[in-house]
């Protein structure tokens, strides 16, 4: 059955949808967001929060990307290792619940409430115990985002009452109007690739009808009778991705691309990349930017220590009795914060598909010998 590589989705997720979106927007030198707006009241959104769980301080990045579907990435200020964060509203209690994507088997989740203005109080709970939370919307020296969101979906075959169908939907961020026209531009480029876009509705038409196309077109491949008579749940394709953001502190500005396609077989194919800008210098970041010196053995080093910790292995055990490869080498996949780089590896790039996506934090302390530039401010 016909598949479309990764970088064909991953790609759609780049390219969003149409419909409302927030208004709210202003540079990124020094934005806080006023008191008298309501930046959670739009339809999709994005808020920078900053507050406390217990006595920890914490910055949370918090998208609606979709109808009833929040995602985003929150940070604890003292660690800087970005943390994913999904859930919905629950319509009865007016409460909303964001579950943190973890390895263990502990359920740990924010549980509150989300105003209009987008102060987000409530409890968070996990690992045994249980703090209240108080986060309120905090866009100093972040740059403000509009959320664009569409869904479109379209029959395999013309006129066939049992067709499969197949469904696209997308959400991107864009740079809100008053923002930086230079950083502005820098994140539009990044956003639309090679051929900058400054209507972000120029690309609602692209991702979702290349996916839909694509689709329609695979009918000549297949039985036409035999579908229009009895119909094939695997023919039923799916697409789905959006933009989000992981770190966002002048001068840093680090952005997650997520897509996730089912084209049939067992299971769907999905991963996330990343791009780091640096919107100082203009300029989307390589690990050449960032280290000197022979640094490829070092971050190789740090990054099977890191490995070992995350998922609870002895230090001396090969890497590969777990993995498909012999040694975690660094990749271009990476987010940076103001305390460390994190390394980012699609499923099977070096693990098998049930591990999911692998994400290997390394603190800038332990790479002192090799670290170039200080972003750690």
């Amino acid at each position: 059955m016909n598949k479309h590589p990764l970088f064909f989705l991953l790609a759609a997720a780049m390219l969003a949808a149409c419909g409302q979106h927030s208004k709210s927007g202003n540079t990124a030198a020094d934005s806080t967001l006023a008191t008298n707006t309501a930046p959670a009241a739009a339809p999709y959104f994005y808020l920078q929060l900053k507050g406390v769980v217990g006595e920890q301080e914490v910055t949370m990045q918090l998208l609606k990307t979709a109808p009833d579907l929040y995602r985003g990435y929150y940070v604890y200020d003292k660690v800087g290792e970005p943390i994913s964060i999904w859930g919905s509203p629950d319509s009865s209690s007016q409460q909303l619940t964001l579950y943190e994507d973890s390895r263990g088997d502990e359920e740990i989740t924010f549980r509150g409430k989300l105003d209009s203005s987008g102060n987000f109080t409530g409890t968070w709970r996990g690992k045994g115990t249980a703090y209240k939370f108080l986060l309120h919307p905090d866009f100093s020296k972040a740059v403000h985002f509009d959320v664009y969101y569409a869904k479109d979906s379209a029959p395999l075959l013309a006129n066939a009452p049992k067709s499969p169908m197949g469904e696209a939907a997308n959400s991107i961020i864009w740079p809100a109007a008053r923002t930086d026209a230079d950083i502005a531009g820098l994140i539009k480029t990044a956003i639309s690739g090679k051929t900058p876009v400054n209507d972000p509705q120029q690309l609602v038409k692209r991702s979702i009808d290349s996916f839909l196309i694509s689709y329609k077109g695979s009918a000549s491949t297949i039985d036409s009778a035999s579908l229009q008579s009895e119909g094939s749940a695997s023919w039923n394709w799916t697409s789905e991705g959006d933009i989000k953001v992981v770190w966002n502190q002048y001068p840093l500005l680090s952005l997650e691309y997520f897509g996730y396609d089912f084209t049939g077989g067992a299971h769907g194919n999905g991963g996330a990349i990343h791009q780091v800008l640096d919107l100082d210098k203009k300029k989307v970041l390589s690990l050449d930017d960032i280290f000197k010196g022979d640094y490829k053995p070092v971050l190789t080093r740090e990054l099977e220590l890191s490995f070992h910790k995350a998922y609870q292995t002895p230090e001396g055990q090969p890497v590969k009795e777990m993995l498909l490869v012999d040694s975690i080498e660094p990749n271009n996949n990476f987010v940076l914060t103001n305390k460390g780089i994190v390394f980012s590896y699609t499923p099977y790039e070096i693990g098998p598909y049930a591990m999911g996506q692998v994400n290997l934090f390394i603190p800038y302390e332990r790479l002192q010998e090799v670290l170039k530039a200080d972003y750690t401010k």
